[in-house]
């Protein structure tokens, strides 16, 4: 358990884990609205190089930031949030983005329910106060 007082700290913890990733895996990032998942993933994708400028993908649903990194050559960046159903996932053609090569963040993975994907960890984010965050990752392989 990780704790953060702002968003330059809940980066850095981001940071540290990605030096644990070599590709391939599936990261679901669970937590209210205004925890941080985006922040999160933009440590991870700054731990592998990219300078691109992460934002939520509340309305575009998918955002793919390439990378610098040796094994890791892109971060997939997923938000569920408007999705009605499960039937909505097949439009993003998870099969041709969860490759060797990339690193894939999921947030509100369950809002269906149980999570359909087959993560490889998962992050949960909790609102403790307005500046501070309670971060688990939990390591799901």
């Amino acid at each position: 358990m990780f704790t953060s007082k702002s968003e330059q700290q809940t980066k850095d913890i981001a940071n540290d884990f990605a030096k644990t990733l070599k590709g391939g895996e599936v990261i679901e990032l669970v937590g209210d609205l205004g925890t941080g998942k985006t922040v999160f993933v933009r440590g991870i994708a700054q731990a592998f190089g990219s300078d691109a400028r992460v934002k939520s993908p509340t309305f575009t649903i998918m955002n793919e930031y390439p990378v610098k990194a040796q094994q890791v050559k892109k971060v997939i960046h997923i938000d569920l949030y408007r999705f009605n159903d499960a039937s909505q996932l097949s439009a993003l053609e998870l099969d041709e983005v969860m490759t060797a090569d990339s690193v894939v963040c999921i947030e509100w993975p369950d809002i269906f329910g149980q999570s359909p994907f087959h993560p490889t960890h998962r992050i949960k984010i909790d609102h403790v106060d307005e500046e501070t965050r309670e971060i688990e990752i939990e390591s799901l392989s």
